[in-house]
């Protein structure tokens, strides 16, 4: 892969890496700093990059690796959970919040397998196979995780427009 293949080709992902990363990590500092990392480690590889089939899986496959990698060196991952479950229980009412706001709030309390599957799906707009090769997962998995987070959002908003 030439420089200028790379250049075009980090270009068109930069965007989609760091939303995929501030998904993941929920904090742009760390993501933009994710996204800065893999683009280095994928400059260092991108012969590597050559036999790839599919580029764009290729790079969100990276980028989801590293966050877990930061996840699991800084042992955030179960803090930001409890915390994230703490926030959620004291927001007290539904119409004060921005309805996206609170869509992304109720999608950040999902297990993380159906919040990735979900932001890949629904946000970046890919297919059940590309999600199935990032995800490291079979397709019918995908699925599941998306039909399961999307239920689970529905009745979360379900009851809250009831207590309106």
């Amino acid at each position: 892969m030439t420089s200028s293949d790379f250049e075009k080709l980090i270009i068109q992902q930069k965007d989609k890496l760091f939303r995929f990363a501030i998904s993941i990590l929920k904090d742009s500092n760390e993501a933009q700093d994710a996204v800065q990392e893999v683009v280095l480690k994928l400059w260092k590889n991108r012969r590597l990059m050559d036999k790839a089939q599919n580029l764009e899986s290729y790079c969100l496959n990276t980028i989801k690796n590293h966050c877990f990698d930061v996840l699991r060196k800084q042992k955030h991952h179960q803090n930001y959970l409890q915390t994230n479950i703490h926030e959620s229980l004291e927001e007290s009412r539904f119409d004060a919040i921005d309805f996206v706001e609170k869509l992304k709030q109720e999608l950040h309390q999902l297990p993380v397998q159906q919040r990735m599957a979900i932001e890949l799906k629904d946000f970046q707009g890919l297919d059940y196979d590309e999600i199935s090769e990032i995800m490291g997962q079979n397709t019918n998995t995908v699925r599941v995780h998306v039909s399961r987070g999307r239920k689970k959002l529905f009745e979360i908003f379900k009851e809250e427009l009831a207590n309106v």
